[in-house]
């Protein structure tokens, strides 16, 4: 199972950041030690390849965290559900023009 792992910046100057990691087995996410756990190996993960401490972390205001699970054949539907709603207000509205269907 993948999840996904995003610091945010408690001040709002920052972007947030985030990673992915794998886990071996399927765990009860509803758990706080279990969320505890995915956030911290998260945050090492993040600092691992950014080369940051966690001083760097404080310092930079990134306290808060958050967990989601990562299906990234959902993700990509999502986005192409939201693709398509965007291109046929663009389409109704008249700012985009359809394309002409050829004919071979």
């Amino acid at each position: 199972m993948e999840y996904q792992v995003t610091l945010f910046c408690t001040s709002g100057k920052y972007k947030p950041v985030s990673t992915i990691i794998k886990m071996d087995k399927d765990l009860d996410f509803s758990s706080p030690e279990v969320k505890k756990m995915i956030l911290n190996r998260g945050t090492q993960k993040i600092c691992a390849t950014r080369r940051w401490s966690s001083v760097d972390l404080k310092k930079n205001g990134y306290l808060k965290g958050k967990i989601r699970i990562y299906d990234k054949a959902k993700i990509e539907a999502e986005n192409k559900a939201r693709y398509e709603k965007i291109k046929e207000e663009k389409y109704a509205s008249g700012e985009w023009k359809r394309p002409k269907k050829r004919e071979e």
